[in-house]
């Protein structure tokens, strides 16, 4: 403390130690110089800061009824005593300490399947308190429905509320190498089969809105025993279970067999019905194309005798003269030609053209050589 002659007007400080000077009114004979500590308290006026929630989130659907209440302490200006679970509009849970590091509650109870609504209530030092957000979250402990009402071509009622459709040791058959499941769960859960055998498989969908699923290997199995598992688990994580059965999958063509008896009876063949060959068209429907039918009676009546008469002719030239290898073929080809004219009137316009080659040829060598003679 500290006494001058001067008059001086004291100071106090907002913080919570403070130096204070000050002179008395009157002044003293032989003034001293001094000077005194004061502490100061002054008290806080704010809220603390707002927690913030972090689990279970906002619109979340859980599976459990005790579930932990998470969230991040408040670290503001104003000092936090402790916090207050409050769960569906109630104070809950009291006397949480604080912490500066996340913080997890838990209800006193278990909660009720259904929907609830939470928040933190921070209490500070100084009596004041600061609410977080209201979060909202659903319990689900419920496990999905399960009902099979197909298994390949077999109409099943296969239930997860009653096991006693799926006894021990039963069995479906078929011949599908692909065999389809279908039934019911509940909406957007997953569905997953499970075929155990000789070439394992698991295959899974999403369960459609209305409840329904259908579902199918995604490649062809062979054949062999089968243990089919069928689950079924919800967005919370509720999963259920059907009892195993088993898939028999069979060939899909069985062998025959045939027992033959010993020794084998005598086998007569009845006379299998050949078709007939087809023909090629025969001179008379090859005249029906000619106009006139004068025209085509006389030709078919002269055409045989025309072929004798150039035969002969023939004949009388080779004895004529000295005979010509050259044309023992074109005597043999004109005996042929006659033949088939005769018996095979089909060969009839083949034989003509023949003819007139071998006949126009054989022409043009004996005249070029009687030109010849006669010139020299």
């Amino acid at each position: 403390m500290s006494w001058s002659s001067k008059t001086t007007t004291g100071v106090i400080m907002a913080a919570a130690a403070a130096i204070v000077y000050f002179s008395p009114a009157l002044a003293v004979e032989n003034p001293q110089s001094g000077s005194a500590s004061v502490t100061a308290t002054v008290p806080q006026t704010n809220p603390p800061d707002i927690p913030v929630l972090i689990s279970p989130e906002n619109g979340s659907t859980i599976s459990t009824r005790a579930p932990n209440f998470i969230f991040d302490p408040s670290l503001g200006e104003t000092s936090v005593t402790h916090y207050q679970l409050w769960l569906d509009g109630k104070k809950n849970t009291d006397h949480i300490p604080q912490s500066y590091t996340t913080i997890a509650a838990q209800a006193l109870s278990a909660l009720t399947e259904g929907q609830h609504t939470w928040m933190i209530k921070a209490i500070g030092s100084n009596t004041l308190s600061r609410d977080s957000a209201t979060w909202v979250f659903t319990i689900d402990v419920t496990a999905p429905l399960i009902l099979v009402s197909q298994v390949a071509e077999h109409d099943t009622n296969l239930s997860s509320l009653d096991h006693s459709t799926i006894p021990s040791g039963l069995t479906f058959t078929t011949s599908q190498r692909q065999p389809g499941f279908a039934g019911q769960s509940e909406a957007n859960a997953t569905l997953t089969i499970s075929l155990v055998g000789p070439k394992s498989v698991n295959f899974s969908t999403l369960v459609a809105a209305d409840g329904s699923f259908n579902l199918a290997p995604p490649y062809a199995l062979p054949p062999g025993s089968y243990t089919v598992t069928v689950s079924s688990s919800d967005t919370p994580g509720n999963t259920a279970t059907l009892p195993p059965f088993t898939l028999e999958i069979s060939q899909a063509y069985p062998p025959i067999v045939i027992s033959l008896p010993s020794p084998l009876p005598q086998i007569t063949l009845p006379g299998l019905p050949f078709l007939p060959r087809p023909s090629l068209p025969t001179l008379p429907e090859i005249l029906q194309a000619f106009p006139l039918a004068p025209a085509r009676a006389a030709f078919i009546f002269y055409l045989p005798w025309i072929i004798i008469l150039l035969l002969l002719w023939q004949i009388y030239l080779l004895r004529k003269r000295q005979p010509n290898p050259s044309l023992i073929p074109l005597w043999l080809a004109d005996l042929i030609l006659l033949y088939l004219a005769l018996t095979r009137p089909h060969f009839i316009t083949i034989g003509l053209t023949f003819l007139a080659t071998f006949l126009i040829a054989w022409l043009i060598r004996t005249y070029s050589k009687d030109i010849k003679r006669y010139q020299s």
